[in-house]
C-alpha cells in the first residue's frame, strides 16, 4: 500500500485588470519547479472564482 505525503500551495500572482484572469504563466512556472521536486498535482482551485485571492494547488508525492 503507497504512502503519499500532500503539500498545499498557495500561488501568489496577480489578475489581469481587464479579464481577471491570473497569470498563467506564474501558475505553469510554480507547476514545473513542484513537478522537478517529485511532486504530483492533485487538484486545482480558485482559477475561475473571481473572489479568490490565489490559486490553490494541492500536491502529493510518495514517501
Amino acid at each position: 500500500m503507497s504512502r503519499w505525503e500532500y503539500k498545499v500551495v498557495a500561488v501568489k500572482t496577480k489578475r489581469n485588470f481587464w479579464t481577471s484572469q491570473f497569470d498563467v504563466n506564474v501558475i505553469e512556472e510554480k507547476l514545473n519547479y513542484m513537478g522537478q521536486q517529485g511532486w504530483e498535482l492533485v487538484t486545482m482551485e480558485g482559477l475561475n472564482n473571481r473572489y479568490a485571492i490565489s490559486p490553490i494547488l494541492t500536491f502529493k508525492r510518495a514517501i
